[in-house]
């Protein structure tokens, strides 16, 4: 692997194009200019909403040279502060730095800001300000205009962004070691399918793997943390709505959170109860377009299954059947007990596609990896799907009780 926080180690770890759609996402929400760089100031994304002023600074090779700098100083400083620092950047913005840690070492750091505390007259910055900037006499007053352009925010505003900023680089951290620790996993794996000749013993030891990474996907004191900082902003902001559907995914994270520690199998009407979070979450946020039915005799309710097989297929239909279509969508869920299996299907009216263009993704692929895992042969998994008329997803394992 290579070095740690340099490009190269970035572009194994990682896709870059997840971590510029997060880094765009951010900086629209906040209306600042933000860039994840490199332990040398190197750009790691392409910058997003960025002002005027910085994008010509920029396009200036002493002025990119500069703002490098200025950027490697910013991390290497809110690194020794351990969180969100702010600095004048070598130009006379106001810029924010947090440090991104992973696997105990210093990688990077999220950058965001390009805003002033206060309003600048135009002397002023002919007087104090130019001197620093790379530009030509007769760049000068287009330099200028760009900077008194700049949005000016007051102390309030600055605080919370620093807050968003240390939420959104824990997210970044927790995203990349999620990947380092699936990878390592991945590696040890194959290790073993090439050390044992034993299948008994090669099939346990990846399940015991594979269950490892699902635990390792959620971080509780990240997750409850960004909960705790959106459901106050939603009370300040007078948005109940909003307030609501926090406390309601947190109750759906909550029930994954205490399942992880626990036994892999659950009983069916304890994952219908987290469906329904997520069901009424998704309610919300297609309103009249999106209705659900969960169908379920009583029988199959005490029946016990792997814990968020059905998760995947519930999001498939709500991401790929619902949401690209244009009627209201419905997704039902069915679960019957025949002949000493269970019965689960999941279908969606949504906008269906020719079995020939399914595309098997991790989702899919999990769940019937985990069948296999423990059932064996005696667990099926068959799906169905006609453009126009939606999809459906059975599964089929042994009806286990206590």
């Amino acid at each position: 692997m290579a070095s740690y926080g340099s490009y190269e180690w970035w572009t194994e770890i990682i896709e870059l194009n997840t971590l510029k759609n997060l880094v765009d996402r951010f900086a629209a929400a906040m209306n600042v200019g933000a860039v994840i760089a490199t332990t040398d100031g190197t750009a790691l994304t392409i910058p997003s909403n960025f002002c005027a002023f910085c994008r010509r600074l920029r396009s200036h090779p002493e002025g990119k040279c500069g703002c490098e700098k200025s950027d490697a100083w910013g991390g290497e400083h809110a690194l020794d502060v351990d969180g969100p620092l702010v600095y004048r950047c070598h130009c006379g913005l106001i810029d924010m730095a947090s440090p991104l840690i992973i696997e105990g070492r210093f990688v990077g750091t999220l950058l965001c800001g390009q805003v002033l505390l206060r309003p600048y007259t135009e002397e002023e910055v002919r007087k104090e300000l130019v001197p620093l900037w790379p530009c030509s006499a007769n760049e000068v007053d287009d330099w200028v205009r760009d900077f008194l352009s700049l949005p000016i925010v007051d102390e309030t505003t600055l605080l919370n962004a620093m807050n968003l900023l240390n939420v959104m680089a824990s997210h970044i951290v927790e995203l990349c070691e999620r990947h380092l620790i699936e990878s390592k996993l991945l590696h040890k794996t194959m290790e073993l399918v090439k050390a044992q000749r034993d299948k008994e013993v090669l099939e346990r030891s990846l399940k015991m793997a594979q269950l490892k990474a699902l635990q390792n996907q959620l971080n509780p004191h990240f997750m409850f943390n960004t909960l705790n900082i959106m459901s106050r902003l939603a009370m300040f902001e007078g948005a109940p709505q909003t307030q609501e559907l926090t406390i309601q995914f947190a109750e759906y994270l909550r029930y994954i959170l205490r399942r992880q520690s626990s036994d892999e199998l659950v009983y069916l009407s304890s994952e219908l109860e987290c469906l329904k979070q997520y069901l009424a979450i998704q309610k919300v946020r297609f309103s009249d377009r999106f209705s659900y039915v969960l169908d379920v005799e009583s029988a199959a309710l005490s029946c016990k299954i792997p814990f968020l097989i059905l998760q995947p297929l519930i999001e498939n239909a709500v991401v790929h059947g619902i949401e690209p279509s244009l009627r209201p969508g419905v997704v039902l869920v069915k679960g019957r007990v025949r002949a000493g299996k269970l019965e689960i299907n999941v279908e969606d009216n949504g906008v269906g596609c020719s079995l020939k263009k399914i595309k098997e993704g991790v989702g899919i692929s999990h769940v019937k990896e985990r069948l296999k895992l423990h059932y064996g042969s005696d667990a099926s998994f068959d799906i169905w799907s006609e453009p126009n008329v939606g999809t459906k997803v059975s599964i089929c394992m042994p009806s286990m009780g206590d």
